[in-house]
């Protein structure tokens, strides 16, 4: 993630709400395809309008990455603002090397907790792949979007531990829920235009005893699974590519169970 800091101009008086949608719908464009993170901040100061945002990678910022929707709306910022916006990095050693899907061994699909960037990373290294970066379509990258947000709002539930745990954990780690699916299928799209094989992670908390937990078969063919002889170090540092399990004809990876044992949530993904 890369901070910058925004700079669309000046707007006339009295007509600030105007100017902030103009810059919101923009910006709703950009994170909808991936570019910027949805956690950006939009402000008045000195009569202009200044938005600080963390974009996913090197070049969110070019015309080049953005979707037709994005172009539509930047069109809409200089007719408002009569100039384009002005992106300046706020990073004191911002990267030098864009991260690339191309070469990799494998993609996979997966929402960390704590981030709120792109959901698609390498499995060779574990580099952050940006979504528009692949070329894929404007509607799919929308859709992974909205897929993102879903699976961050079954993350937190799950997380509260609420009544609704349980349902939001089985949404997570069932390769047959509703969210799985839409996941799935997303992944078959980005393979078929990479033609990287691309994975879908499942979340793996509750598990049984772990000579049992190494034994378990891929919840969808049946088929053993367990990856023989994980390589689970690089240096010093476990990363999390490194999967326990993964199957190649289901494209799904998942690791062991993260949690207690705990035989009623066992099954659950199984």
């Amino acid at each position: 993630m890369i901070f910058y800091r925004v700079s669309f101009g000046y707007y006339n008086k009295n007509d600030l709400e105007n100017a902030i949608t103009t810059v919101d719908n923009y910006l709703a464009a950009l994170t909808g395809n991936g570019q910027i993170d949805k956690n950006y901040t939009v402000v008045s100061w000195q009569k202009q309008v200044i938005a600080y945002v963390q974009a996913v990678g090197l070049e969110a910022d070019q015309l080049k990455s953005h979707s037709v929707y994005g172009k539509e709306h930047l069109r809409n910022v200089e007719k408002f603002f009569k100039r384009s916006p002005l992106w300046s990095c706020n990073e004191d050693f911002p990267p030098k090397q864009k991260a690339i899907w191309k070469n990799a061994s494998f993609l996979y699909l997966y929402v960390p907790y704590y981030q709120q960037g792109t959901p698609l990373y390498r499995g060779d290294n574990n580099d952050a792949i940006p979504l528009y970066r692949v070329p894929i379509t404007d509607k799919e990258r929308e859709k992974i979007h909205c897929w993102q947000q879903y699976y961050h709002e079954c993350d937190n539930i799950w997380q509260e531990d609420c009544q609704l745990t349980i349902d939001a954990y089985r949404m997570l780690a069932d390769p047959k829920s509703e969210l799985s699916k839409q996941g799935r299928e997303l992944c078959l799209a980005i393979e078929k235009a990479t033609k990287v094989p691309t994975y879908y992670y499942l979340t793996r908390f509750f598990g049984r005893k772990h000579e049992d937990e190494i034994q378990r078969k891929c919840p969808c063919c049946g088929n053993s699974w367990a990856v023989q002889q994980p390589q689970q170090q690089t240096g010093n540092l476990e990363r999390f590519c490194h999967f326990s399990f993964q199957c190649q004809p289901c494209r799904l990876v998942s690791h062991l169970a993260g949690g207690r044992v705990n035989l009623r949530y066992a099954k659950i993904g199984e």
